[in-house]
Order: C-alpha cells, then sequence, then structure tokens
C-alpha cells in the first residue's frame, strides 16, 4: 500500500525537483550572490517615489499619483499594503527571495498543473512545461524587469485550465482552482494580463459550452452554426 502511494506521487515529486533544478542551473550565477538590475526595477523607484514621500510626510497612503501620465491610480504602479493571505500563499509558490529564478519556477509550475488538469500524462506535462517555461518572450520581460506581467503570466494558464475543468469535469473543484489562480493573478496587479486571461477563456468559451451541451444530449442544430459563424469571425 505505501510503495503503491509513493508509486502514485513519484512523477509528482520528480517534476517539482526536476523543475528546481533546471531553475537553479539556469540561474547559477544566482547561487554566487550576483543580483540583475533589471532596467524597469530601477525606474520604477523613479515612479513611486512621490507616493513614498506622501506617505513619509503625511502617514496617508496616497491612492492617486500625479508623477505618471499626467496622473493615475496609484494602486496600478504600488498597492497600499494590506493583511492578505494571498501574499503568503504568492511567496512560497514563487520561491521567497530567489528572484529572477522564481519567476521560471513559477512558469514551469503553472503550466505542469494546466497540463495535468487537461489529462496530459504527468511525465508529457513535465516536457511541455520546459517548453512553455523557456519561451523567449519570458526571458525577455524578465530581462526587462516586468516583474508583475511575470507573475501573471505565470497564473494564467492555470486559470484558463480551472475553466475548462469546471465546466467540463467537476464544477465545483475547478471553480476553486480559478479563484485560487485568479486570486493570485489579481494579487501581483497586472490587468493587462488579466484582460488578456479573461480574452482566451471568452474566445475558447462555445467550445466548451458546447460540450456540456453535448454531454446532457441537448445540442441543437443552430449552436453548431453560430459556433462555425464564432470561428469563422474570430478565427486568426
Amino acid at each position: 500500500m505505501k510503495y503503491s502511494f509513493v508509486k502514485l506521487l513519484l512523477p509528482y515529486l520528480s517534476a517539482i525537483i526536476i523543475f528546481l533544478v533546471i531553475t537553479f542551473a539556469y540561474f547559477t550565477p544566482l547561487l554566487e550572490g550576483k543580483k540583475m538590475k533589471p532596467p524597469d526595477t530601477v525606474k520604477y523607484q523613479g515612479m513611486v517615489k512621490e507616493i513614498k514621500d506622501f506617505k513619509e510626510q503625511t502617514g496617508e497612503v496616497s491612492l492617486w499619483t500625479n508623477s505618471m501620465f499626467g496622473g493615475m491610480p496609484a494602486y496600478l504602479i504600488s498597492a497600499p499594503p494590506s493583511p492578505n493571505i494571498l501574499k503568503y500563499l504568492h511567496k512560497y509558490i514563487t520561491l521567497p527571495g530567489k528572484r529572477p529564478a522564481n519567476f521560471l519556477f513559477l512558469y514551469l509550475i503553472g503550466f505542469y498543473i494546466t497540463l495535468l488538469i487537461f489529462r496530459v500524462n504527468p511525465w508529457l506535462s513535465l516536457v511541455g512545461a520546459i517548453a512553455f517555461g523557456f519561451s523567449s518572450y519570458f526571458f525577455i520581460i524578465i530581462g526587462a524587469g516586468h516583474a508583475s506581467k511575470a507573475f501573471a503570466i505565470g497564473y494564467m494558464s492555470p486559470i484558463i485550465a480551472g475553466v475548462y475543468f469546471a465546466i467540463t469535469r467537476k464544477p465545483l473543484l475547478g471553480a476553486l482552482i480559478v479563484g485560487i489562480f485568479l486570486s493570485l493573478q489579481l494579487y501581483v496587479n497586472h490587468l493587462q494580463i488579466t484582460y488578456y486571461t479573461l480574452l482566451i477563456i471568452f474566445v475558447s468559451g462555445p467550445e466548451l459550452f458546447r460540450r456540456v451541451f453535448m454531454i446532457f444530449w441537448m445540442l441543437p442544430p443552430i449552436w453548431n452554426s453560430i459556433i462555425s459563424w464564432y470561428r469563422f469571425i474570430f478565427a486568426p
């Protein structure tokens, strides 16, 4: 019984270990105490200076800044601190204190979870996650210092997979998956990527709902026509 349980967990534990090895092998300089200084991270200090100065002078948190774009909501660049369990969940999912390795690890583990939800073999999911994690664009934004975007992309695929899981298999568990990863994505505060995530779900939605109707033998002929026209209009 114990052997069977270990054998069941072996692919998943192996994947996590392999992801950690790959992550720190790629970012070996991090283990030597070296750090990156991405340009956007440096610029960020200038972006939030007005907000920090206001807090030091008044003791209050500003929700508006005049230092960017002629004025904009401050929470888009500097969210006020608040007690939130998501802070700790995000922290430990993404290897605390190990930037920029934490971005790559999130890409790997996030897409691995996604492929498992889509019922891909665990070992093939491992390969797919590595292929996804080493997409060239991801390293471009890491180098540029787009931290919130990188985190938001890492949470994107599990959200989409959770929606699929909720509609096609187990609604409550799927909703829980969506709730957790969407909350984490909103926590990292990159609304552009959240918008893209919802757009992908919207575009794929008709096909998902079509499968549900097929399961319950409630697929009218007109639904196929709607989907065909939808694909004709929105297909690249």
